[in-house]
């Protein structure tokens, strides 16, 4: 079974937002907007207070980046003004602020959360007014009768859907393209702020979530407790002067080779106990999970447990299904003590993960609940060249209770900031504290 999870708009920034930290009020064009690229010779964005003007971060590259003439300027000190040329039928992407850029900031000098920015232009031809308008309005009832019929937390994002459709409708309906009308319907779809929940149009992808949270991770701090060396694109792997072992598994998408991060396992065999650090990472493919969690559970045990959507209404789930992991039989395994670290980032198939673990022999998860997003969606034709991706089931704890908009909370939790995270890595060194503590009780 596999997660598949949307990276589009997920964007992870190094600070939480401050409660006096700037927002945006406005930007033109709007997110998620069709426009004329003959009428839009700039781009607008206007602030709740005053910023900075000594700098600005407009983030992203390449060719859905708004080719840009001449410097941005600020207008006012809290609106700032951005003039570029645009092509026809061309999607733009980018943000203010991004892990790489935060100059955004407030007079104050507190940083701007990163804000995605995403919006497309007409073609020069387009379909007559009328039928793009039929076209639209049969979309969009396939649209709605499958979030009803299809959607896992349709009663749980939204409370209630004939208002939000009747506040959307003349936008959806208005569309001058199919892809306008991907755009639209993503935007009334942000309110479910579900990152499962997204559209898509050919190679382009529209979603109708967003995050900025920090993974409370910091790459340069792990020297200070162990000597570690990549293992391929997505981990990490090393020991503590003590004989402790470190893994950082970052994600599971296909950059990850399973083998790698097997062959890097059997290398730490010998250690007294270890650590596997998850905190950066969003998810992916949860068979790709499987097959490194094997390594440290044994033999068949059930670790999540989940229900399909089948029809309309809050109990029209099927039967509630077990996920089961298979360990590595006769094959070498860790059965040492294990740590799991996590953070509000870990997500999807990562969190999959961490319950497997959790059927490990000697585990402890550490660290801070885990976002809570599962949702193993599925495409679904809305017949004009639009897919809408809808997660198909409610993914559950092993006593049968859903954690989606709540996470899995850790055995021991650990406070820590940014401002903690500049000096020490807080949740590893307790993490660290209780593996030394089992080893030496072992002894």
């Amino acid at each position: 079974m596999r997660h598949h999870t949307p990276l589009v708009f997920v964007w992870c920034c190094a600070i939480a937002a401050a409660q006096d930290a700037p927002k945006v009020v406005s930007m033109e064009p709007a997110h998620l907007s069709e426009v004329d690229a003959k009428e839009v010779k700039q781009l607008v964005v206007t602030f709740d207070q005053a910023m900075s003007d000594q700098g600005w971060s407009f983030c992203g590259g390449g060719p859905q980046f708004p080719k840009v003439v001449g410097r941005p300027r600020w207008e006012t000190p809290k609106k700032i003004v951005v003039t570029v040329e645009l092509e026809p039928d061309h999607e733009y992407r980018l943000s203010l602020n991004c892990p790489a850029g935060t100059n955004f900031r407030s007079s104050k000098g507190v940083q701007l959360a990163p804000v995605p920015w995403s919006f497309v232009t007409v073609p020069e031809k387009v379909r007559p007014v009328a039928e793009q308008k039929r076209r639209n309005q049969r979309a969009l009832q396939a649209l709605t009768a499958t979030l009803a019929e299809r959607y896992s937390y349709y009663d749980l994002r939204v409370q209630d859907w004939k208002k939000l459709e009747k506040e959307n409708k003349d936008a959806i309906l208005g569309a001058r393209t199919d892809r306008g009308f991907a755009m639209a319907a993503a935007k009334m779809l942000q309110p479910t702020e579900d990152l499962h929940l997204y559209l898509r149009i050919g190679d382009q992808t529209f979603g109708t979530g967003s995050r900025a949270i920090d993974p409370l991770f910091r790459r340069q701090l792990l020297d200070r407790y162990a000597k570690v060396e990549p293992v391929g694109k997505q981990a990490l792997a090393g020991r503590t002067e003590d004989g402790i072992g470190y893994l950082l598994i970052a994600s599971w998408t296909s950059d990850l080779d399973p083998e790698l991060v097997g062959g890097a396992i059997t290398a730490l065999m010998d250690t007294k106990a270890m650590v596997i650090d998850v905190r950066p990472n969003a998810g992916g493919d949860e068979s790709l999970a499987q097959r490194v969690a094997a390594w440290f559970v044994g033999g068949t045990k059930t670790y999540a447990k989940h229900q399909i959507k089948q029809k309309k209404g809050k109990t029209g789930f099927g039967p509630v299904v077990e996920r089961q992991l298979r360990g590595r039989g006769d094959e070498p395994q860790y059965d040492k003590p294990i740590a799991v670290l996590t953070s509000r980032y870990v997500m999807s198939s990562n969190e999959s993960f961490v319950m497997m673990l959790q059927q490990a022999k000697d585990c402890v998860v550490v660290g801070q609940p885990t976002f809570g997003s599962s949702g193993n969606p599925q495409p679904f034709d809305l017949g004009n060249d639009v897919t809408v991706l809808v997660p198909s089931w409610r993914d559950l704890r092993l006593d049968g209770t859903p954690f989606e908009g709540e996470g899995l909370s850790p055995d021991e939790f650990v406070p820590c900031t940014d401002e903690d995270l500049k000096s020490r890595d807080p949740i590893l060194e307790r993490a660290l504290e209780l593996l030394r503590a089992k080893v030496q009780k072992d002894k």
